[in-house]
């Protein structure tokens, strides 16, 4: 059986603090190098329904080759930021892709 968990659940299994977890309104990633097209339409469908403060950062990993912008609702460091991108696409990586196959 398949449990559906959000990303602020996968953040705070991980580890981080509960600010952290309860700030991330979303994420959009892409392979380095690759031009994304739909930036706008896909901020928009994240950020439909949030009300509020929105602080978005510019994010890598190099462990999977992605790059990304993070969605919080407070001000989150640059380093704390790209430690959510890698968690969040390690759990991708190895949780979500894995069960696909």
């Amino acid at each position: 059986m398949i449990t559906c968990k959000t990303w602020q659940d996968v953040l705070n299994e991980k580890g981080f603090d509960s600010v952290v977890c309860k700030s991330l309104i979303g994420f959009i990633s892409w392979n380095k190098g690759e031009k994304f097209t739909k930036l706008g339409k896909e901020l928009t469908e994240i950020l439909s329904g949030h009300k509020g403060r929105v602080f978005i950062k510019d994010v890598s990993s190099s462990k999977y080759n992605d790059t990304g912008l993070v969605l919080f609702n407070t001000d989150i460091s640059e380093d704390v930021a790209n430690e959510v991108f890698d968690a969040i696409m390690s759990y991708e990586q190895n949780n979500v892709y894995d069960t696909l196959f």
